[in-house]
């Protein structure tokens, strides 16, 4: 009898092979309750409007065309990082019932599946959120001691926030998003990441892993200066790896201490309006026959403009799963 898939997906994040093909379907997601929306506070239902403000104080907009909020370009809150007091106050997480919150939200743990809490904003992501991006990169030469200071008080939020999540529902994986690059390369060099963020994203880490629950690293960018030294902070495992970071080279270099977990193909190419339903099949099979072999895997793709490819895509990798392995996933 095959193993569930949760415990399929564990191997991937020990690092070894698992049995069948592991699949994004295998995880039951949690989201922490940022970005907080006033009117919802939890992030997992829908807004009211298409103008919302966050529990930071951030005003959100609703784009239709990517079926989600982005911070309002018109009004980021924090107008001179050295005086970020001033204008924004963190939530107040005691004031929070969290044992009743949690009780109303009704949610029912699958056995079949790995339990995964995921924390959409980390120190980084918080900052440019409030900040234009511009003015983010100029801070971080002109005013490093602001930035550590705020980057500091969000480590310190999220450590809290965090353990009434892990205390409540005990997850296996914690995921935090810090996208460290775009798709051409890092926002900052490794010696600014290493002098201002760093310091505070270990502490994240630390509280995560000493608990016995693994870390995950969310960087749907560039991040390759930076993944080894991640996993020497504790990570398990790297989500959404982009094509930008060749993860064939990664893979053979440090697959076997750092998991990969969604992107690896190249979702741009396939979304992309030229390509046919034979040139999705051919490059699915490409992706699988050089990036299958050895431990820690799990392929995805997002089709947004093409939703009708997913089931063409998801039908290969099957078919590559099923041969690589040996063996189908059971039903």
């Amino acid at each position: 009898m095959p193993i569930r898939p949760k415990e399929n997906m564990r191997l991937v994040y020990q690092h070894k092979e698992p049995e069948y093909l592991p699949l994004n379907a295998d995880f039951q997601m949690l989201r922490t309750v940022e970005p907080g929306f006033r009117s919802v506070i939890h992030e997992g239902k829908p807004a009211t409007g298409i103008h919302e403000t966050d529990w930071f104080g951030q005003g959100w907009v609703y784009e239709p065309a990517i079926g989600a909020y982005n911070p309002d370009v018109n009004n980021y809150i924090i107008k001179d990082i050295t005086k970020w007091r001033e204008y924004t106050t963190f939530p107040d997480l005691d004031a929070i019932n969290w044992r009743a919150k949690f009780e109303a939200d009704g949610f029912i743990q699958d056995d079949n599946k790995l339990l995964l809490l995921n924390d959409g904003f980390g120190p980084w992501e918080r900052a440019f959120l409030m900040i234009p991006m511009n003015d983010l990169l100029c801070a971080l030469i002109e005013e490093p001691e602001a930035c550590g200071d705020f980057f500091s008080e969000v480590a310190d939020f999220k450590i809290k926030l965090h353990n009434h999540y892990l205390d409540y529902y005990k997850p296996e994986v914690v995921r935090l998003h810090e996208d460290y690059g775009s798709g051409g390369g890092l926002f900052m060099s490794p010696g600014t990441w290493r002098e201002l963020i760093k310091p505070h994203l270990q502490r994240i880490i630390d509280n995560i892993t000493s608990k016995g629950i693994l870390y995950e690293h969310h960087c749907c960018g560039y991040m390759v200066p930076l993944a080894e030294e991640i996993a020497d902070m504790g990570a398990s495992s790297w989500n959404n790896v982009h094509v930008s970071n060749d993860p064939f080279t990664c893979k053979q270099k440090f697959g076997d201490r750092l998991a990969f977990i969604g992107g690896i193909c190249n979702g741009q190419y396939l979304d992309s309006d030229s390509v046919s339903h034979t040139q999705v099949r051919e490059h699915v099979r490409e992706t699988a026959e050089k990036m299958l072999p050895g431990p820690g895997l799990v392929i995805e793709a997002m089709f947004r403009n093409h939703p009708e490819r997913e089931p063409v895509f998801m039908e290969e990798l099957l078919k590559c799963g099923d041969r690589h392995y040996g063996r189908s996933r059971p039903e």
